[in-house]
Parts: structure tokens; C-alpha cells; sequence
């Protein structure tokens, strides 16, 4: 059996995990994690005990890049032995990994072209990817020795199919009826230079219709920047986000993983980032379960004709199964299976 090591470096990774650790419960695990917006709050949720090595970087190239030399070498020398790692998309533990000669197993879900992927997919051994994604945007960024591996869904489906909501979540919260908001990720490498948030003009036309308003602040200057709004609130420690996607009206959101979270079980989602939209996304649209705009009007036309849809719990099932196949015919052929690999 193999010891494996998962390294957290952004929110939604401990629930994405979850199911991993649970039906590879033959094996042992290791965990580390950065200190990052809710990750370590979102750990004790779930139970894990992870050894807390770095931070994030901030938006500049020069802190990125720095940040990234360091927190590899504090892996690599802080990580106890293990013998491969599982993560999804973290750069610093695949670099870390190749610095101790280990094989690596890395998710990832989308196939835009950005500068994190050049210092990443070149080292990978093992990619898991959805169908949606264009592997050959994902070779020319230097995925060319990587054994690529695709499922059919989202990777929200893999850790949703299990999801049963917090019964005692509404107690958190001073209302029952709310749309959720989380802005833009500034920060990641991904968003443009200059990008203008949409936040504050949602905001303003909500409070117009007098709809209530869970804000979850992705920055600390968030909370002072939107204080004043009388129908916002903002919780004082993190929630968990599938509980938040359960009891919303409406989930919308500036980046792509907290709307497909929202779409897959029935809540009505909307991105409204600011960069080209994600593949994994079309087959959401396409299903009428996800709404990208960032026209304001637009916007909350949508909100106030959309309504929840049953969810498809039986797909994600099949989805979340599929991979787990995958990951176990992968350890199967490291020597770390037990033979169940398909």
C-alpha cells in the first residue's frame, strides 16, 4: 500500500479530497497545506490534520515566483517520506515531488493558457483531467510526458456526489432567504491586469430589490470596502461551501469552482469573472444550470426568473466512481494497488 501525500493550497481542495481519503482508506496519508484564505478553518471541518507550510504570495510575478521557490524547498525538506502525491494543480508539490524523485498525480480543470502551467505540467507524471478540456492546449504548455487520463463531468461532480447539507447551517445566518455572493480571484494568475470588480455594482442592485446578501469576502479589505450595505452580511468564519450552495437562492460568484459547485446540485449559479470562460463550464450552460454574463441587467433578470433544479446526484455518482477507478488503476500501476485497477 502507498503512503500519499495531498498538499492544500486553495478552499475548495478539502472538500475535494474528502472522497479520496475515504474510499482510499487502504492507504495511508500525509497532509500539508498553506495558510490561505479558509483552507486551515476548512481542514478542522473536515478532521484533517495538516502540517501548515507557507502562504500565499500575493498578485505580483516577482512575489509568485518567490514564493513558490520557497514554499518548494520548504516541502521538500519538511514533508515526511511518502511515496507518491495527489493534488490538484499544486505546483509546489509536484516540484517538490520531482526534487525527491516521486511520482505525481495531479487534477486539474481547465485548460486555459497561463504562466503557473509552464512551471507545473512539465513535471507531471499523472493528469486527470475532464473530457470538456482541450489536452492538446494542455501539451503545448508542457504536458508532453504526462499520461493524461479524462472522466466525463466536472470535478465538482467527485466530491458533490456525497454531499448531504449541514441541517443547522441557517443558524449561522441572520435571514433564511439570500442570494451568495464571492467576488473575483484577483489574486490568481489567470485574471487580467486591471480587472474591474463587478461586486459593488450587484451589491447596489440588490439592495434595491431589498434581497439579502451572504458576502464571503475572497480578501481581507473586503469586509471594509462593503461594511455599509445594510442587507449584507458577512460571516465572521468561514462556511462551508457546498452548505452555502445548498441554502442560497442564487450562487454567484467571480471565479468558476463555487458556481459548478452550486450548478451540479440544483442551485441556479452565475460567474461573472472577467476572462474567457472555462471549458468544464459549456456543458453546465448546456444543461441550463449555469449563466455567464457580466452585464448587471442581465444578471439579475436571470435571478429573478431562475428557479432550483433537482440534483443529479446519480451522475455525479458515476462521475466520482470513474475517477476513483482511475486513481486506483494509476496506484495499480506503481506497485501501490491491490489489483482493483481497471
Amino acid at each position: 500500500m502507498a503512503r500519499i501525500w495531498i498538499d492544500y493550497k486553495n478552499s475548495h481542495e478539502p472538500a475535494f479530497f474528502r472522497p479520496f481519503i475515504r474510499q482510499l482508506s487502504q492507504h495511508s496519508f500525509i497532509y500539508t497545506a498553506r495558510n490561505y484564505a479558509e483552507i486551515t478553518d476548512l481542514l478542522k471541518y473536515e478532521g484533517i490534520d495538516a502540517q501548515i507550510l507557507g502562504k500565499h504570495s500575493g498578485s505580483s510575478m516577482i512575489g509568485k515566483t518567490l514564493g513558490m521557490i520557497f514554499r518548494d524547498l520548504e516541502l521538500a525538506l519538511n514533508v515526511p517520506s511518502f511515496d507518491i502525491s495527489l493534488t490538484h494543480a499544486s505546483g509546489y508539490a509536484v516540484h517538490a515531488a520531482r526534487l525527491k524523485r516521486k511520482k505525481t498525480i495531479v487534477f486539474t480543470d481547465n485548460d486555459l493558457v497561463q504562466s503557473v502551467y509552464k512551471i507545473l505540467l512539465p513535471f507531471v507524471n499523472y493528469l486527470v483531467v475532464p473530457k470538456a478540456l482541450d489536452i492538446e492546449i494542455l501539451r503545448s504548455q508542457g504536458a508532453k510526458k504526462a499520461k493524461v487520463f479524462t472522466y466525463d463531468g466536472v470535478k465538482e461532480d467527485i466530491y458533490a456526489a456525497d454531499f448531504e447539507p449541514d441541517p443547522n447551517f441557517l443558524d449561522n445566518l441572520p435571514f433564511s432567504d439570500f442570494v451568495a455572493i464571492r467576488g473575483e480571484a484577483f489574486q490568481a494568475s489567470y485574471v487580467p491586469k486591471g480587472s474591474v470588480s463587478l461586486v459593488p455594482a450587484l451589491l447596489t442592485a440588490f439592495a434595491k430589490e431589498g434581497i439579502n446578501v451572504l458576502f464571503l469576502p475572497r480578501y481581507p479589505e473586503e469586509r471594509k470596502m462593503y461594511a455599509d450595505y445594510e442587507n449584507v452580511f458577512m460571516p465572521p468564519k468561514p462556511l462551508k461551501g457546498m452548505d452555502i450552495c445548498w441554502y442560497s437562492k442564487v450562487l454567484l460568484t467571480g471565479s468558476g469552482t463555487f458556481a459548478r459547485e452550486a450548478a451540479v446540485i440544483g442551485t441556479p449559479a452565475v460567474e461573472f469573472h472577467s476572462i474567457k470562460s472555462f471549458a468544464v463550464d459549456h456543458i453546465l450552460v448546456e444543461q441550463d444550470r449555469l449563466f455567464i454574463s457580466r452585464d448587471v441587467g442581465e444578471i439579475m433578470d436571470y435571478v429573478r426568473s431562475c428557479e432550483k433544479k433537482e440534483p443529479d446526484l446519480a451522475r455525479s455518482r458515476k462521475v466520482q466512481a470513474e475517477v476513483m477507478d482511475i486513481v486506483r488503476q494509476i496506484l495499480d500501476m506503481e506497485g501501490y494497488g491491490d489489483g482493483s485497477g481497471k
